[in-house]
């Protein structure tokens, strides 16, 4: 079995510290961040949240995001609650695919002490066609050479995640912890929707 991870608002909880260097960097470059906005296209990859905010991409916004991310700072990140049993569990094989680039990732990863468990990760600078579209996810089974779809699942918080699964025909599982909540969800007609760990543990019968 292989299980694909999202990261941000699947596995670990980033909401707070996103909003938080967002808003700085906003108004560090005198503009107000529009929070509802924020809400609606969180877990886009940045360039495209930032495109949503302002109306068009603008790189300098990007460039002060970066900096204050990457300052020494206190983090404002965690490892959902019950999700390291299964980060831990050594049955099945990882990956993550996430709309940060590779290296924004392994920084939450390392510093939540979890980076070894996840051999493949994928980030947004990994592939031409991010989520929706299926290359991540293809690039994945490659990688882990797995040669049954049947047993592989995308698990993550947001439509993206749901129907790069369905491009990519594997199984989705939609988590209800994350960026999006569950009516939203049902929409793009997840293959199984959990609301917390156990239920995640049981539909991949761990």
């Amino acid at each position: 079995m292989l299980v694909i991870f999202d990261l941000d608002g699947t596995l670990i909880d980033t909401k707070q510290e996103i909003l938080e260097v967002f808003s700085q960097a906003f108004e560090n470059l005198g503009r107000k961040l529009d929070y509802s906005k924020m809400e609606k296209n969180i877990g886009l990859p940045l360039e495209e949240l930032l495109e949503a905010l302002l109306g068009k991409y603008d790189k300098r916004f990007e460039e002060e995001i970066k900096r204050i991310y990457y300052s020494p700072r206190e983090r404002k990140i965690r490892i959902f609650p019950g999700l390291e049993d299964i980060i831990k569990e050594n049955n099945f094989k990882k990956a993550i695919l996430t709309s940060k680039r590779k290296r924004t990732a392994l920084t939450d990863l390392k510093y939540l002490g979890i980076d070894n468990y996840f051999p493949i990760i994928v980030g947004a600078d990994d592939v031409e066609r991010r989520k929706p579209c299926k290359e991540g996810i293809e690039r994945i089974i490659d990688l882990a050479n797995c040669k049954n779809r049947q047993d592989v699942f995308m698990v993550g918080d947001t439509e993206m995640d749901i129907l790069a699964a369905k491009n990519a025909g594997v199984k989705s599982i939609a988590v209800t912890w994350g960026f999006r909540d569950e009516k939203f969800l049902k929409k793009y007609k997840p293959d199984y929707i959990a609301h917390n760990s156990q239920e995640l543990k049981e539909i991949l019968g761990l």
